[in-house]
């Protein structure tokens, strides 16, 4: 079965090589994106099957990666939340709220896929 993912990030570059990386990767598939905290939450809310993993950023427009977290757990407890930032200083009130992860972009594949898996299983 293959794990599905909601790609949470602002910066266009960002989100489109990470979505190349995760779906070369055969065990995953992007299942949405969304550019916003407010955006994020908003789909979430229409997921009939939620995903298995949000990537969430942090510094977004509208509501912080941290905002849109403490909401998205708020629908759904169960959601598994992994933050990559830049923003450093965010991770232990991340990790805090409930995200099941925290990368520091910019992250090596390597180190976003074990990310990944760490937080899935």
């Amino acid at each position: 079965m293959t794990d599905t993912i909601f790609l949470v990030e602002d910066d266009p570059n960002i989100l489109v090589l990470f979505r190349m990386m995760i779906e070369r990767n055969n065990g995953y598939r992007i299942l949405d994106t969304a550019t916003d905290g407010q955006n994020a939450i908003e789909k979430y809310k229409k997921f009939t099957k939620k995903p298995d993993l949000v990537i969430m950023d942090h510094r977004m427009p509208l509501k912080n990666g941290i905002e849109a977290t403490m909401e998205i757990l708020e629908l759904d407890e169960n959601a598994r939340i992994l933050f990559a930032s830049a923003d450093v200083s965010v991770k232990e009130k991340a990790l805090e709220i409930g995200a099941v992860g925290f990368l520091q972009k910019p992250a090596p594949m390597d180190v976003l896929f074990a990310g990944i898996e760490k937080a899935l299983h």
